[in-house]
């Protein structure tokens, strides 16, 4: 190793690192998430009642976040990945440029928890944790929202910035938003991220199950297009910047798209830092991966849209999830509001569970199935 290994390391860094927290913010109320409580414990953790809004950090002055960590007691909680949702405004904006379910900002996938690590995000030890560089030129709201019927309890956070004399010199702001479609609609395309203005794109998490009855007689219809159940992974992107009419970018398959291949048949889950497959089920039809274009963001002066297809010519019906993240230049384009948390909730996947199980092992198996899926309670 030498100095230039770790140059923001050796050499002293402009600003002043400071972190807002949950700590001794709401010392007062609840209590309903062990039976002992004492004091200190109190003190470190918020609650969260159905429809209150908590502002974890109201920061004024040029700054950058550089860390995020949150977490809450799972599965007590599990409830919370898509109940709660996650705001944040840049420099008194009206609209937040981030808004999405806490889970789901942070890649858990169909609202349950798996362990991965990337770059920019990772869960780990059932810790939430983003490093996405977040800058301000005048002022930062973090906001968190129980938008669900029950109670969240306990919700730790960590809000890492740096305080700066002069911003940034870049007009961009991060922008993450959520979007669903359940199911998608025949011969459409999925729209991961259409925006508005100027800036580049740098990634997205996919969340897609497969809602079609693809089990086919006879049994050489399966393959193709179906894929035994996986057939959406046929769709490939398309990504249209500035206003072009045919897309600049064309893909392969939404696989490809995403930095695996053959259905994720070979290697299943993996993570990397700039892409990953965090849930391979071939019983339940799901698969969750990401892609960060980390070191070459996809640019845009004027506008970009970015389509995943589902399977050939958009004939898989299929629930399909996407979290895309980009940076641009103020105004951005208002989200369309976020659905309730019933509409936000995972697919039943019993359909696929009794299709796999009737291909692999007939009525016995598919008894199982159904036993298995009652067992689940198909709440993910």
């Amino acid at each position: 190793m030498n100095e230039h290994t770790f140059p923001h390391i050796i050499y002293p860094q402009p600003g002043r690192p400071r972190q807002a927290s949950s700590y001794g913010r709401d010392p007062e109320r609840g209590g309903t998430w062990c039976g002992f409580r004492p004091a200190p414990a109190l003190r470190k953790r918020i609650l969260l009642a159905p429809g209150e809004t908590h502002t974890m950090a109201d920061l004024r002055g040029p700054g950058v976040i550089n860390r995020l960590f949150m977490t809450t007691l799972l599965p007590y909680n599990n409830h919370a990945l898509r109940n709660l949702t996650l705001r944040f405004y840049w420099d008194g904006e009206a609209q937040p440029s981030v808004e999405c379910p806490f889970g789901d900002f942070f890649g858990a996938p169909f609202g349950g928890y798996t362990s991965y690590i990337s770059g920019p995000l990772s869960l780990t030890s059932r810790a939430f944790n983003s490093l996405w560089p977040m800058p301000y030129t005048t002022s930062a709201r973090l906001e968190v929202c129980n938008d669900g019927p029950t109670v969240v309890e306990p919700f730790f956070y960590h809000v890492g910035y740096t305080q700066l004399d002069e911003p940034l010199p870049t007009e961009l702001r991060f922008h993450t938003q959520w979007t669903r479609q359940n199911p998608t609609q025949p011969g459409v395309p999925f729209t991961i991220l259409q925006a508005q203005g100027k800036g580049h794109y740098v990634g997205c998490h996919l969340f897609m199950q497969n809602l079609h009855w693809w089990l086919r007689r006879p049994l050489s219809a399966i393959p193709f297009p179906y894929g035994f159940g996986m057939g959406m992974l046929e769709g490939w992107e398309s990504i249209y910047v500035d206003g072009e009419m045919t897309p600049s970018t064309i893909g392969t398959g939404t696989e490809d798209f995403l930095g695996g291949a053959w259905y994720y048949v070979f290697d299943g889950k993996f993570h990397a830092p700039d892409h990953g497959c965090t849930l391979r089920d071939y019983l339940r039809g799901r698969i969750a991966a990401y892609r960060f274009d980390l070191d070459f963001p996809m640019s845009f002066g004027e506008s970009i849209r970015v389509d995943i297809d589902h399977g050939f010519e958009n004939q898989i019906s299929c629930d399909y999830t996407s979290i895309a993240y980009w940076y641009q230049a103020e105004p951005h384009r208002a989200f369309p509001p976020l659905p309730p948390v019933a509409e936000r909730q995972a697919s039943s996947p019993l359909p696929n569970v009794l299709q796999a199980s009737l291909l692999l092992g007939g009525p016995a198996l598919t008894g199982l199935a159904l036993l298995w899926g009652l067992s689940k309670r198909l709440k993910r």
